[in-house]
């Protein structure tokens, strides 16, 4: 856990209150943060299902947070999912600004406390966040530096170790909700990989997105840009640096890091690695990305079988998310379908990526609006309906091209909610009704890590 108590005596704090406001595991473990350190410690949330865990965990529960004085606290800590502007503010938010109480996030809360005592590298962007930061903290710990993972991806921020000073590195994942509510976040890199439309409800419009990933940058000791999109271009343009382009090591080879999308990320990690270890060789590096295992749902290989590979891909939940998988891969069964955020999106998906795949295997609520898509641009497809249908479909289908190396790819370019849980829960699904598939087939499965 991280060690907060420096904040006691810092001037913002004064010693005061805190509220954490949306308790989910990262408001948890603010709670759980802020009371070992010794703060004062209020927590509300619209479930009040979620009382007994957080007063077990330090905190006091506000049964009616729209009745709570603002004006006692120092800062609430605003869960990312809360709304700040878009579409409306809470009211929470509302009676916070009013009352000139700040809203934070946890990962402000992190920053403060580390800064200047061991680095931190924050990487954000639109696609690619957790590929690259999960490949920067293994490339750190292979190269023999002591490095963690966290934010958006595995441990919430707070729940990270707490390192000695000057001891161990952070390398977190960043959200645009989370860097909206980091106004003193001051990472030692930042790491910016593309921007290309998402969460556009939160932010107002496109501009409004692109102006907060921009915020990470504010005051950033270094900045790392590899994104080529107008909006990547234009900020490196402005803070006079040049976009990563550029990488003297071999990426041919690498199956758990395959595409072009993928060699963006490595390029990134390339760039912040030499940052922190100037010292460190072309070799050495290459070794490291050799020995990283990937990560579950982001084009994971799950199975494969004579000439059909499984290729689970859950986590790209917008056809932006699907599009390098639909160009890494050749002759594509793909299964797509699920929530769309904006069906349309699926038109210029097709235009660009589409020459690739060989069938499409239709699921979820908003298969006949990518139906409609398909059949303008003459790609053969049918309703599946539900995801177990649909991997066996698309085996029997791939399976009978004789001699022709085949990918079974779930990437869905769409939210899960309609059929699972989560992302997590739909790849978790797919993996295992691929190895059930490649058992009976005499194929090989592949360990999840």
């Amino acid at each position: 856990m991280i060690d907060l108590s420096r904040l006691l005596t810092e001037k913002s704090f004064q010693g005061k209150p805190i509220m954490v406001f949306g308790i989910g595991s990262s408001g948890l473990a603010a709670v759980r943060a802020l009371h070992a350190a010794g703060f004062e410690v209020f927590a509300g949330d619209d479930n009040q299902e979620r009382r007994e865990e957080t007063e077990k965990s330090g905190a006091k529960w506000v049964s009616d947070p729209l009745e709570f004085d603002y004006k006692t606290l120092s800062a609430v800590v605003l869960a990312p999912g809360i709304p700040l502007h878009f579409p409306v503010p809470h009211p929470v938010c509302n009676l916070a600004v009013a009352a000139g109480c700040p809203l934070i996030s946890d990962i402000e809360l992190f920053g403060l406390a580390q800064t200047g005592h061991n680095p931190i590298v924050a990487i954000t962007g639109t696609n690619g966040k957790s590929t690259t930061t999960a490949l920067i903290a293994h490339i750190l710990n292979q190269l023999g530096m002591t490095a963690v993972a966290g934010g958006n991806i595995g441990k919430n921020a707070l729940d990270l170790p707490q390192y000695e000073d000057g001891k161990g590195t952070y390398v977190i994942e960043i959200s645009s909700f989370q860097i909206d509510l980091c106004p003193r976040f001051r990472p030692d890199i930042a790491v910016l990989l593309n921007i290309t439309p998402d969460h556009i409800d939160r932010h107002g419009s496109m501009e409004g997105y692109a102006a907060v990933k921009a915020k990470l940058f504010d005051d950033a000791r270094f900045a790392v840009i590899t994104g080529e999109d107008h909006y990547c271009k234009e900020l490196a343009a402005k803070l006079g640096t040049a976009i990563i382009r550029d990488l003297p090591v071999p990426t041919d080879g690498l199956p758990c890091l395959a595409g072009k999308h993928n060699t963006q990320n490595i390029a990134a990690a390339y760039a912040v690695c030499r940052r922190l270890l100037p010292d460190m060789k072309d070799a050495q590096f290459r070794h490291a990305l050799e020995t990283f295992p990937g990560l579950p749902h982001r084009q994971e290989i799950a199975a494969s079988v004579g000439h059909v590979v499984f290729i689970n891909d859950s986590k790209a939940t917008n056809p932006d998310a699907t599009a390098p998988a639909l160009d890494t891969y050749g002759n594509i069964y793909w299964i797509a379908g699920g929530i769309a955020k904006k069906i349309s999106e699926f038109d210029p998906l097709l235009t660009k990526h589409g020459r690739n795949i060989a069938h499409v295997f239709l699921i979820g609520e908003a298969a006949s609006g990518i139906a409609e898509y398909l059949q303008k641009h003459k790609i053969p497809y049918h309703y599946s309906e539900t995801l177990d249908t649909a991997v066996y479909e698309a085996y029997q289908m791939a399976a009978a091209m004789p001699d022709e190396k085949s990918h079974v790819l779930l990437s869905p370019a769409c939210a899960s909610f309609d059929q699972f849980k989560n992302f997590e829960q739909r790849g978790d699904i797919f993996r295992q009704l691929a190895q059930r598939i490649t058992a009976a087939e005499g194929g090989r499965t592949h360990a999840v890590h």
